[in-house]
């Protein structure tokens, strides 16, 4: 394996084994660019947009499955019939199929309705998937539902020809469930089940938000008359953008797509810090302990200060569009708590976390804790309970780069970036400051 840089564009440029087996998302063979396969995704987000606004007789969960269905359409197309990922050494297909096991087919569908019937039974059980918030996302599941069954057991039955490893977690999950215990391998059984854990709670939490951003994308729409409504409705496209690029991700688990999970998050303090991010945990988090609103604003602070106003207002949007590019250039991928294959372009090509900065100093821009109470230690508290949220994000950042630098791609990504992401290039330009402006006094007196 070697590695090279190339400092004109800054391009990491990968040279693997013949066998192409380092686990990142783009490769240098891929007819489309990684970016262009996001943002392919986003063409057919607004086609949906397009249609939905046009059709009156859609259903909000239709919509559901429109802007999930059109969304993904695209970049499944591109990924299968351009770039050929089903082709590639780290998807665990062989190029040539082999003949059909039946018996372990069958084994993989046992397994699959089994996991089904156990999520189904917890959505059921736990009254936090029985609020209004998530009707929509189960009217959706009733109308996809056999025609998604279908198509996932036609895919079992095309993989299994194909896969140098047939006895998945599907196979050893049925083995499981029939009885056949002395042939499941328990580590493979463990990883298997976690996968399907972080997908099972996720996976509704995203369709929702899909949903509820779809109803007032349709209503409003788009609107720059003045920037008061173009920070809103811009607000609005990013969260629905960004909602259904991570539902389809956790849709998108597949191999044929080189999208599957490699391995999830090993350890206690990498699922803490991730799960109390989203809710309902996140909701007792904040309201209990970390709740740093106050009555005040951005735009209630700045609102007699125009320029500093759309100013202020600007860098809110640009912050998050960096944020939704981040979640873009994932393409099928989007997970959390899971390795999937790295991902080294859009602002990743700058540094290692730009969702988690781009968010939180979003945040700062948006709450503005040191003037949001009116009062110096309301707003300092504000300012700490703040600052402790960021530590989350910090200590999901670090364990998110623990368990990945498992992986050697990581790795090599790591090192890129040490050498010549945005803070050496930033640590870098301090030197050349320091040694060109400031005489050499300034640093003995």
């Amino acid at each position: 394996m070697s590695r090279s840089i190339e400092p004109a564009d800054s391009k990491i440029i990968v040279s693997p084994p013949a066998d192409d087996s380092l686990n990142f998302a783009r490769r240098y063979s891929d007819r489309i660019s990684a970016q262009a396969l996001g943002f392919s995704g986003v063409v057919g987000f607004c086609t949906a947009w397009a249609i939905a606004g046009r059709v009156d007789s859609l259903t909000p969960a239709a919509h559901l499955l429109l802007f999930a269905g059109l969304t993904a359409l695209p970049m499944i197309v591109l990924s299968l019939f351009v770039n050929q990922t089903h082709l590639r050494k780290t998807s665990g297909l062989l190029p040539t199929a082999g003949k059909a096991n039946w018996p372990r087919c069958g084994i993989k569908i046992v397994g699959l309705l089994a996991t089904l019937a156990i999520l189904g039974t917890c959505y059921w059980l736990f009254p936090e998937y029985n609020r209004s918030h998530y009707a929509m996302v189960w009217e959706a599941a009733q109308i996809a539902a056999l025609p998604l069954l279908a198509i996932t057991i036609g895919y079992f039955i095309w993989t299994d020809r194909r896969m140098a490893d047939p006895e998945d977690g599907y196979w050893h999950f049925g083995s499981f469930v029939l009885g056949r215990w002395h042939q499941v391998d328990y580590p493979k059984l463990r990883e298997y089940a976690l996968g399907w854990l972080i997908k099972g709670f996720f996976l509704p939490f995203m369709l929702s938000g899909v949903a509820e951003h779809a109803v007032v994308l349709l209503k409003e729409g788009w609107n720059p008359s003045t920037f008061a409504t173009l920070y809103l409705t811009s607000f609005t496209v990013i969260l629905a953008v960004d909602t259904v690029f991570g539902a389809i991700g956790y849709l998108l688990t597949l191999r044929i797509l080189d999208a599957h999970i490699r391995s999830p998050q090993p350890t206690w303090l990498g699922w803490v810090s991730t799960i109390i991010c989203y809710v309902p945990f996140s909701q007792f988090l904040h309201r209990a302990f970390l709740e740093y609103k106050g009555d005040i604003d951005w735009s209630a602070w700045l609102s007699n200060q125009p320029i500093i106003f759309v100013s202020w207002g600007f860098a809110i949007l640009v912050l998050q569009a960096i944020y939704v590019w981040a979640t873009i250039s994932f393409g099928c991928r989007f997970s959390n708590l899971t390795n999937r294959g790295i991902i080294v372009d859009g602002p990743y090509r700058y540094m290692k976390h730009p969702a988690y900065l781009a968010k939180n100093l979003a945040w700062w821009l948006i709450s503005v804790p040191f003037v949001a109470h009116g009062d110096f230690l309301l707003n300092l508290k504000a300012c700490i309970l703040l600052g402790l949220t960021n530590v989350i994000y910090f200590i999901r950042a670090k364990t998110e780069e623990y368990h990945l630098s498992e992986d050697p791609a990581y790795r090599i990504y790591a090192d890129w970036i040490r050498e010549c992401g945005w803070g050496a290039t930033a640590k870098n330009l301090a030197v050349v400051v320091k040694n060109r402006f400031l005489p050499r006094s300034f640093f003995t007196d």
